[in-house]
């Protein structure tokens, strides 16, 4: 608009001349030696402007002419970077369709071309890590991180999450390590290295991060107080295994909240019973299950080494009020056999698997039938223990039978 805006202009500036030009009449004289020209003013100022253009279209097109070579390089470029831009484009759909291969070839192959290459490096990582070609991924990675120095902490930080895709935790942590010191604020950065901590059972780390994760954010509440309480039973489990009083100064270090946790509080009874404080550990346990019912607590309970009848009449006593419970029968049943009282073992198991068929059940029934020598009775309790039963599932440990074993009428006293 302006350069038409201009050429008007000139052109009524150019036809208002001639006009007054005409009018008014005028030559041009040239004397160069014997020779003289003259010429009409208008005549001359035609040819004059008839030259300049000419010679502006001279100098245009040897302009343009000897600027080929360079036009054509531009040309050149400006097709490759579409070209490029074309196949990274299309290997980052085939990234997203899962032809990983291809993805990996078409995306390092335009690289080189590519107005973006740490996009195009960071891309075939990841095509090279889901194909299971770990050694390519990190030297993509590491031509990645020469090509962007400026984007360090982004290449580190894939590398870190392609880790823990592929299970090497050990070579994600020592890269979020070093990526801590540069940024130890950086919230990916927190989160990733929790996952490692947890996959890895580094709670010693995890715990100087804590702080840091509640005071940023990185984690739901409710995870922060799980892997809290986490931290609080392997601390408990350490100081155990230093002995009693390490033990007891732990516990009290922890804050009022972990020490009213139910794991928590397992796990510190757990520790008593290691370092022999058995008569502490029982006054615990019936503190806590007289306030509130834990089926863990209560197996603790029942499992304590003292031989006496205390135990079962405890048992027995919470067995009135809740006397449907299947855990609480199976533990009377398996504290009467620690006291060899036959009948009232049968009674309370057969009771037990009445209400709750599980495999400890049967299997605890089988072996007292097996000890009164009632064959096919224990035959069919453990082929059910066996039906029932998870692939390599574990079950607890029973007392021990005392021989020679008793004949099957001998204990029918003592089952009242």
């Amino acid at each position: 608009m302006r350069r038409l805006f201009t050429a008007l202009i000139v052109l009524v500036t150019a036809v208002a001349a001639a006009l007054y030009f005409v009018q008014e009449g005028g030559y041009i004289l040239f004397a160069v030696g014997p020779w003289r020209v003259e010429m009409n003013l208008v005549v001359f100022l035609t040819l004059l402007v008839l030259i300049g253009l000419l010679l502006y279209l001279v100098l245009t097109t040897a302009g343009r002419i000897l600027s080929l070579p360079r036009r054509w390089r531009q040309w050149g470029i400006q097709r490759r970077q579409r070209r490029a831009r074309h196949n990274l484009t299309r290997g980052l759909l085939e990234l997203a369709e899962g032809d990983y291969e291809a993805a990996e070839k078409r995306l390092t192959r335009s690289a080189g071309r590519s107005e973006a290459p740490l996009v195009n490096y960071l891309a075939a990582a990841i095509a090279a890590q889901r194909r299971g070609a770990r050694e390519m991924r990190d030297r993509y990675l590491a031509v990645a991180e020469k090509g962007g120095r400026q984007a360090h902490v982004a290449v580190r930080l894939l590398q870190a999450q392609l880790q823990t895709d592929g299970g090497q935790w050990e070579e994600a942590q020592a890269t979020l390590t070093d990526l801590l010191e540069r940024d130890p604020d950086h919230r990916r950065i927190l989160e990733l290295m929790v996952a490692c901590c947890t996959a890895l059972g580094d709670w010693e780390r995890l715990e100087g991060l804590l702080p840091r994760l509640r005071r940023h954010q990185v984690l739901p509440e409710e995870q922060l107080e799980e892997l809290g309480r986490w931290v609080a039973r392997e601390r408990l489990t350490r100081a155990a295994a230093r002995g009693p009083e390490a033990l007891e100064r732990t516990w009290k270090e922890l804050p009022r909240p972990l020490r009213a946790d139910e794991e928590a509080l397992c796990t510190y009874i757990d520790g008593l019973l290691l370092n022999g404080r058995h008569d502490a550990a029982e006054a615990l346990l019936r503190r806590h299950l007289q306030k509130s019912w834990n089926e863990p607590m209560l197996r603790r309970y029942a499992a304590l080494p003292e031989t006496g009848s205390n135990h079962l009449n405890q048992v027995e006593a919470w067995l009135k009020e809740r006397p449907e419970n299947p855990t609480l029968l199976y533990l009377a049943g398996i504290l009467a056999l620690r006291g060899r009282l036959w009948g009232r073992a049968r009674s309370y198991l057969e009771a037990a698997v009445a209400r709750a068929a599980q495999p400890e059940y049967l299997r605890a029934l089988g072996a007292l039938q097996e000890h009164l020598g009632e064959e096919e009775g224990a035959k069919a309790s453990y082929r059910r223990a066996l039906d029932l039963a998870a692939p390599g599932e574990h079950l607890p440990e029973l007392p021990e039978f005392p021989e020679p074993r008793p004949p099957a009428h001998s204990d029918a006293g003592s089952a009242n």
